[in-house]
């Protein structure tokens, strides 16, 4: 897979902006028979028209969902507010894409008809082809629902991608394939070709957490009980939570799901969102099971830092050793990082893309976001993925 990068400061000038990213890719890549586009925008620009002029020029799909802090590239780390364009290129590989319409009344039919869509464009260019993975990019609503259904549809595969964001208004969020866009749709982009993705998925770890507990009452995104009491009683035993406390973004459930049938034993985070001292019942920003054990976890930049450090080493290590066994190239390297570890990492805006910078070689060319949550597969086994919904997780791709 031949891969390059472009960045533009210009968010108000679209045409000026696709000058240059275009420009910046022109120079740098060799173009192969079949090329798509990835481009991280920012919330507060006219992006469904640069996604249109970047279509244009390159003559191909242009997938992506606005940052929701910022974006970050190989070798440059972290950029504030800048847009980026990531292209794939390659003779051995095939790539179609479609989008949504509003999500808002039936996202499931919704979410079929768009991978149906793409999967058709596929067939359309090779009636042999079959998508190796998917890549999503959705809105926060029902992205449990997608990541299910998206997982039944594609027979399993590895499912990569991520919630777009915004400045935590929670309403100027934007997803786009080339000329179209809107804030309560959802984009599919699938891979098919020569292509041997891999996954890894770095979760926060605070050093100060509760004792494990089992969920004896929820639903969907609201744990009612935790061991038969109202669910506010447990995470009041933690010493930094009292009735004075109104935020709770720097808490963290880890969830074990061992009642899931595909369930391979890692945990996954759900942030928390808020609580009702009078029901008892506190609201995650993704579903938690009924009967899932779950740990409560006080979480910093410090340690915001750290996993992302551990998990690119540990993304470098799995890499490696695929290529020494099966002698595939990976070239490139997307990165989805939550707008809550930003959050946290207050002054320390840099931590996790100077970590790219410091630690991903020049081989690798590297794109990556902020977003309201991420989609990963926590394993793939036997050409089997079990694809997971994240919060406040550092996720990578390779392929």
């Amino acid at each position: 897979m031949k891969s390059a990068t472009a960045i533009s400061y210009e968010l108000d000038n679209t045409a000026i902006a696709a000058k240059e990213l275009t420009t910046q890719i022109r120079d740098k890549l060799t173009f192969g028979k079949n090329t798509v586009a990835i481009l991280h925008g920012q919330p507060d620009m006219e992006i469904g028209e640069l996604a249109a002029a970047v279509s244009r020029e390159l003559d191909c799909h242009v997938i992506g969902g606005t940052t929701a802090a910022g974006a970050m590239l190989t070798n440059e780390g972290y950029h504030e507010l800048a847009v980026i364009l990531h292209v794939f290129s390659d003779d051995d590989c095939l790539f179609s894409a479609a989008i949504s319409g509003s999500m808002a009344n039936d996202p499931v039919k919704e979410i079929t008809n768009t991978y149906q869509k793409a999967y058709g464009e596929l067939k359309n260019q090779d009636t042999a082809a079959e998508p190796k993975m998917v890549i999503c990019v959705a809105p926060l609503m029902a992205a449990d629902i997608l990541v299910a259904t998206v997982s039944e549809l594609c027979g399993g595969l590895p499912v990569f991608g991520y919630i777009a964001g915004d400045d935590f208004e929670f309403s100027k969020q934007q997803i786009y394939l080339d000329g179209e866009v809107g804030g309560e749709r959802m984009a599919i982009l699938l891979l098919s070709g020569d292509i041997h993705p891999i996954f890894q998925t770095a979760n926060l770890a605070g050093k100060k957490s509760l004792e494990k507990k089992l969920v004896t009452k929820a639903h969907d995104n609201i744990i009612c009980e935790i061991d038969g009491k109202p669910a506010y009683e447990y995470i009041k035993e933690f010493p930094f939570i009292d009735d004075q406390t109104t935020v709770l973004f720097n808490y963290q459930f880890f969830v074990e799901m061992p009642g899931d049938e595909d369930n391979d034993g890692i945990p996954v985070s759900r942030a928390l969102s808020a609580y009702d001292k009078e029901t008892g019942e506190i609201t995650c920003f993704a579903n938690v099971p009924e009967n899932s054990y779950i740990g409560l976890l006080y979480c910093v930049g410090s340690d915001v830092s750290n996993t992302a450090e551990a998990g690119l080493k540990d993304f470098l290590a799995k890499a490696n050793a695929a290529e020494a066994k099966s002698g595939y190239k990976y070239t490139t390297v997307l990165i989805i990082t939550c707008s809550l570890r930003n959050m946290f990492l207050a002054d320390m805006k840099d931590a996790e893309g100077n970590h790219i910078k410091d630690l991903i070689p020049q081989s690798l060319i590297l794109s990556g976001l902020h977003g309201f949550g991420e989609i990963a597969p926590t394993s793939v086994r036997d050409g089997k993925a079990v694809n997971r919904f994240h919060n406040a997780t550092f996720t990578i791709c390779a392929f």
